[in-house]
């Protein structure tokens, strides 16, 4: 039996127990360019994602924290580092989140600090964030460098003294490297031994089809294991890129119930015509209009007489090339020939209604 998560509150958003999994963002606009950073914040919320998060460092603003706070209509999470009172200030801006790394941000006394300010305001959350790359001493040299088994003694370390000592639960906690088995080992036995909600990602996974497949490969895991309660796809790309990958992951697993679901075949010795040409236009379209906003709809686009329309026969329609012939068909059921490829593609797409 797997050990749920207990739930929190993040602003108006409940994050674990039986909560479906959050999406998070961070946007690159820097709090000095506020306008910049409440448009970006702007289009993650419009893209479906109700979460953002933004660096809040020294020489930040807290007038220009209070702005986005205000301007936003989803949730805003501060990121801390090094100076507690950031923190502080943060909690007074508003926000509905904060994330710390006390490996970083001054020890015991100043992570009690910003506990007990966080008190003050229930619908707050604090995210006790670990990685690799700020370790406390005595655990890197315990463990002879970065381990897995040094994120969990960290994380755990923290979420003890923070829940038994400050009595303090709302919070949740992510141990994260840029190692995908790593990570999955540290969260695995993280929920082992609490119950707080888990944030989860690859650190610096990198951007473009690497970034992208090394984020899946390890996000992928830890949702089927119901140990991601929120997660960022931390890619070296667009905050809409992001986005659009997180909610491909979760489409994948069936953890949204709406969203567009394109199929195709691969293509063999039997495929017929430009079928990755057609795909490749598919694709385009659906994510111009942000297919995981849209209902739920199965679209296959197979290349021969043996895919489509028989294994695709569930598709809501979808259309098979065949030599010099097309046919277009809805749950299975044929409904118009055609002659030529390009016809019927286009005949598809005015019958998404998109």
């Amino acid at each position: 039996m797997k050990k749920k998560s207990r739930e929190i509150t993040l602003g108006s958003i409940k994050i674990g127990g039986a909560n479906p999994p959050v999406i998070q963002t961070m946007i690159t606009s820097p709090l000095n360019n506020i306008d910049e950073a409440v448009k970006e914040a702007e289009t993650a919320y419009d893209l479906g994602c109700k979460v953002v998060r933004t660096a809040f460092k020294k020489g930040d603003k807290e007038e220009n924290l209070k702005k986005l706070v205000k301007n936003f209509k989803g949730e805003i999470i501060a990121d801390i580092h090094f100076d507690h009172k950031l923190a502080l200030s943060a909690i007074d801006a508003g926000v509905s989140g904060i994330r710390i790394n006390p490996g970083n941000i001054g020890g015991k006394e100043k992570v009690s600090e910003i506990i007990e300010s966080a008190k003050k305001r229930t619908e707050l959350a604090v995210r006790i964030g670990v990685n690799g790359g700020s370790l406390e001493k005595d655990i890197l040299e315990k463990h002879g460098g970065v381990s897995w088994e040094g994120l969990v003694e960290s994380s755990l370390r923290w979420a003890e003294y923070i829940e038994n000592e400050l009595g303090y639960k709302n919070f949740k906690v992510s141990a994260k490297s840029s190692n995908v088995t790593e990570t999955v080992l540290a969260c695995r036995k993280i929920r082992q031994h609490t119950d707080a909600p888990l944030h989860v990602g690859i650190t610096e996974a990198g951007g473009g089809k690497r970034g992208i497949i090394k984020s899946s490969a390890g996000i992928s895991v830890l949702l089927f294991e119901g140990l991601a309660d929120t997660f960022r796809v931390s890619l070296t790309d667009t905050i809409e890129e992001e986005i659009k990958t997180g909610f491909n992951i979760l489409k994948s697993l069936d953890l949204i119930e709406n969203g567009v679901e394109l199929i195709s075949c691969p293509t063999c010795g039997r495929t017929h015509g430009e079928i990755i040409s057609y795909y490749n236009k598919l694709e385009k379209l659906l994510d111009e209009k942000k297919w995981w906003l849209l209902p739920k709809m199965k679209i296959a686009v197979m290349g021969c007489e043996v895919n489509g329309p028989g294994e695709a026969k569930e598709a809501d329609l979808g259309i098979a090339l065949g030599k010099n012939c097309a046919l277009y068909f809805e749950k299975g059921e044929i409904i118009k020939k055609f002659n030529d490829h390009s016809e019927a593609f286009e005949y598809l797409v005015r019958n998404l209604s998109l």
